[in-house]
């Protein structure tokens, strides 16, 4: 396979447009070069490594005590190797894909076609190219490699690659459901304690309102505190959820089922608790026309959800442009995952805190080295590609299963 990489031989031209009512204004006209640099794929691996979480995360659809980490290792004719993440949850709760459907659907249809095909990078975001709109971790996985490869061989890094700006970003954590209000409580002060600047509360009905008081009063009136439902809530909770402004929460997320709009933009007309919205965007299309809708007025951009990284930055681009907040949420992603979540958390439209935490709130033992945070913060990884590999000894070990999926 040739893959057409990246970045002089023609120029590209993006129109960022913004529709409101009849009229459509042209916010902003960018230009870019594209070099068309070859790359020859000699293998790709499916690497699959149990990971323990460091404790029990329990949320409205269940508790969650590991997961397994698939990566997806592709090495070029020249050895330059790049790394990707399949994070697609183990159920299918979540968006529909679960995990052992995802990695069957990158082995038997997405590798194949990524093989037999010359592409530009920049270009596996384009409608249609994977010949499905389903499957958006295994693309994300496969689409994150190649980009992860491209960098190395630029030898810059993915933030660099993406355009990002920031080189340190203030990051939150997510507090999952306990047994006791007091136990949520508890675990909001240690975070706090920890440095975290930003803490999500997960909440489901019967476990909101009274949490959230308790976990204000002890953060105080300033803290950044935002809670999160996973669709737990339907059109009947409408009035019950608006007590969430007496507490000046930034924001609930996802309070409705994904396929529910009409639920969502009723609560986001009243206007008394700003809505941002998850499982109900995959792509720039639900994007657009959920912000179109009126149906939230806060993002969670997850790469792994709406397919890939250059997805990712599109959506980026609209929020921005249309001055919407956003941000990006993690899927208890390994080091792999967190690393190319963090370059594209650094580009400049990303306005609130990413829920990108530090590598020992979820395990034990990271498959890379750890991100570790200093005073709120995550250093963007500045090493070429996205900065890290996994550990040698962690490859080595029996407890992993290695798949060759393709080989020249």
């Amino acid at each position: 396979m040739r893959i057409r990489s990246d970045i002089t031989l023609h120029r590209r031209a993006e129109l960022v447009l913004f529709r409101v009512d009849e009229c459509t204004y042209l916010v902003e006209l960018r230009f870019w070069s594209v070099i068309l640099v070859t790359v020859q794929i000699d293998r790709i691996r499916l690497v699959t490594v149990p990971v323990e979480l460091s404790a029990p995360l329990r949320t409205s659809d269940g508790i969650h005590k590991s997961r397994e980490a698939t990566l997806i290792e592709i090495t070029d004719s020249q050895g330059y190797v790049g790394w990707g993440e399949n994070v697609a949850p183990t159920g299918v709760h979540y968006v529909g894909e679960s995990h052992q459907d995802s990695v069957q659907t990158m082995r038997d249809q997405f590798i194949p076609l990524l093989v037999s095909r010359e592409v530009a990078v920049e270009e596996m975001d384009r409608n249609g190219w994977w010949g499905t709109e389903a499957f958006n971790f295994a693309k994300h996985a496969l689409e994150s490699a190649v980009w992860d490869l491209h960098a190395r061989k630029e030898n810059t890094s993915l933030k660099n690659i993406l355009g990002g700006q920031l080189d340190s970003i203030v990051v939150g954590v997510v507090v999952g459901m306990s047994d006791t209000i007091d136990e949520v409580v508890a675990e909001c002060v240690q975070r706090r304690n920890e440095g975290y600047r930003r803490i999500k509360i997960k909440i489901s009905p019967g476990h909101d309102i009274e949490v959230v008081r308790q976990v204000r009063a002890v953060l105080g009136d300033e803290y950044l505190l935002q809670v999160d439902a996973n669709g737990a809530y339907t059109v009947e909770h409408i009035e019950h959820l608006n007590q969430l402004d007496a507490f000046n929460v930034q924001f609930i997320e996802q309070p409705f089922a994904h396929d529910d709009i009409d639920s969502h933009i009723a609560l986001a007309r009243q206007g008394r608790v700003r809505v941002c919205m998850d499982e109900s965007i995959s792509s720039r299309k639900d994007l657009e026309q959920m912000l179109d809708l009126g149906a939230c007025s806060v993002v969670n951009i997850k790469p792994s959800r709406v397919g890939g990284i250059g997805e990712a930055v599109a959506m980026h681009n609209i929020v921005r442009a249309r001055g919407v907040d956003a941000w990006v949420g993690g899927m208890l992603e390994t080091g792999i995952g967190r690393a190319s979540c963090l370059a594209v958390a650094s580009l400049p439209g990303f306005t609130m805190t990413p829920d990108l935490s530090a590598s020992r709130r979820y395990f034990a033992r990271d498959i890379t080295d750890p991100f570790e945070m200093h005073d709120g913060e995550i250093r963007v990884p500045k090493g070429p590609g996205i900065g890290v590999v996994p550990a040698p000894d962690i490859l080595a070990s029996d407890a992993i299963r290695i798949e060759t999926v393709f080989e020249r």
